[in-house]
């Protein structure tokens, strides 16, 4: 049966433009040659990258190797593989979303609805005027345009998402700004669709989304994490995910959320996957953000050369935790491509909230001096290293608070603290401005009621420094009767502060 109708006075000029449908290709099924041509020359005509295929099965390979098709025209009786099976067998395809159009020359009812429930986007009844194809097409065009604003909004709303978690953690932000880009790569090799590339993309921007509800103390910790911080920061999959369940439609990110700290073996959280349970997105999302957190430096630890932590993954592939095959696929993304050259853009008001946070978090309460665990963290960083073979504690308590707070109130005994360090600290400046031409520092810190301090100067002057600190601490005892204890430790080189720190502090609990 013909397709067309009398075309006279239908014109590409009459048609008009198809902004949307002219950027993708479109593929014509159908059996009749003529009819075939005639249709995609039509198409051509109306600024449209059209072909032909005589039967379902040639369309349905075309369909499979070629993501930029986004209409198909089919009839419905075709040898090989008709218009409903063809239709049928698209729907299963990991392809960018298939708009169809069945032009027929059967009118019954019935078959319309089989071919709507097969997926057909519309029906048509031949013989019908090229005016009547165009027509429908340009509604089609209207709708993909809208689906495009869609999708660019949702990409934006991930995007102010994943900014959002970034403003309480921008490592994490940057975090997913990278693992995105590698699982992308590593997802092109393993043979993902253009359009399961944008749900993984997608998926990898606020992966991390659940973290905006972990508390400061866990999230910004630069030390190990005990029991309870980990179980408190292992909830963040499940807290994310339940912030996209029901309101985004696709699983894949959600699942993405969800599971990406699952493991092969099922020693992952927070379900414990095993195997086949863990989709191929899972598990590139796995590999990428593994990848990226072992190489990038953080305020807790240094960044780790690429090879190393290839190493790394290839060991846990081997031992059953990652998927052998996107480890490989990853050795072959990075070997000339650094993901550490992506980083978030710079924004000032976040920077300097970012900054205030983390100096309040490394704060004694009530007081301006830093804590302890900001030596860890400079540590972390290597702040502190220097090319000598040894440095230096010191541990400043207070043996009679008790008293104190008696004889002058908790109030007053808090400011006598503060004007104590105050005074210390005063006399390390002093120090470290006549000793200016010694390579050394000298930094204090408060630990509740006690003080402590890294030191790095040479053992002579830190025996100088030394006695100033103490001649302050005499007059504490002269001034306020405040009865101190100072402790003096040496440690090599090759121990880390976290040690020492266990020593030192050790040592005060048995009461220095």
């Amino acid at each position: 049966m013909r397709i067309y109708e009398n075309s006279k006075g239908f014109s590409t000029t009459t048609a008009g433009y198809l902004p949307v449908l002219s950027k993708y290709g479109v593929l014509v099924a159908e059996d009749v040659a003529q009819e075939r041509d005639l249709l995609v020359a039509h198409l051509s005509e109306w600024g449209l990258n059209a072909a032909g295929a005589a039967d379902g099965r040639e369309a349905l390979s075309i369909l499979i190797n070629d993501d930029t098709i986004r209409l198909l025209i089919t009839d419905l009786h075709m040898p090989e593989l008709g218009g409903l099976e063809l239709l049928q067998e698209v729907k299963n395809l990991a392809r960018p979303k298939l708009y169809s159009i069945v032009l027929s020359g059967i009118k019954d009812r019935q078959t319309l609805i089989n071919a709507l429930q097969a997926g057909a986007t519309d029906y048509m009844v031949k013989p019908c005027h090229p005016e009547q194809i165009f027509a429908r097409l340009a509604v089609l065009d209207q709708v993909m345009a809208l689906e495009e604003k869609y999708q660019a909004l949702i990409k934006d709303l991930f995007d102010v998402m994943g900014e959002m978690l970034g403003s309480r953690d921008p490592y994490s932000w940057e975090h997913s700004l990278r693992v995105a880009a590698i699982s992308r790569r590593i997802g092109l090799r393993q043979g993902l669709s253009s359009e399961e590339l944008e749900v993984l993309e997608m998926g990898c921007l606020i992966h991390d989304i659940g973290k905006i509800a972990i508390p400061d103390d866990v999230l910004l910790k630069p030390g190990r994490f005990n029991n309870v911080d980990r179980q408190i920061m292992n909830m963040h999959p499940t807290i994310g995910a339940k912030y996209l369940a029901f309101r985004y439609p696709d699983d894949r990110v959600t699942e993405i959320i969800l599971y990406h700290h699952e493991r092969l073996d099922g020693s992952g959280y927070p379900e414990g996957l095993k195997g086949n349970a863990i989709g191929l997105m899972v598990r590139i999302v796995s590999v990428a953000d593994t990848y990226e957190a072992l190489i990038a430096k953080r305020p807790y630890k240094a960044s780790m050369p690429g090879s190393q932590a290839i190493e790394i993954l290839k060991d846990e592939a081997r031992e059953g935790r990652l998927d052998q095959n996107v480890v490989e696929a990853l050795e072959e993304v990075v070997y000339d491509w650094n993901p550490l050259t992506i980083q978030r853009r710079p924004c000032r008001d976040i920077d300097e909230l970012e900054l205030f946070r983390r100096i309040t978090y490394f704060k004694e309460p009530m007081c301006s001096f830093y804590n302890y665990r900001y030596l860890l963290t400079l540590d972390k960083i290597t702040a502190l290293s220097i090319d000598r073979p040894e440095y230096f504690m010191i541990l400043i308590n207070f043996k009679n608070l008790k008293q104190v707070d008696r004889n002058w109130g908790y109030l007053r005994t808090d400011q006598i603290l503060d004007e104590i360090g105050e005074n210390i600290q005063q006399s390390i400046s002093d120090f470290s401005e006549t000793n200016r031409d010694i390579d050394g520092k000298a930094l204090l810190f408060r630990r509740a009621s006690n003080y402590l301090m890294f030191a790095n100067y040479p053992y002579d002057f830190m025996q100088q420094l030394s006695d100033l600190i103490q001649d302050q601490l005499e007059r504490c005892k002269n001034e306020w009767e405040l009865e101190t204890g100072f402790l003096l430790e040496s440690f090599p080189s090759t121990c880390s502060l976290e040690n020492a720190l266990n020593q030192l502090l050790g040592t005060d609990d048995r009461g220095i």
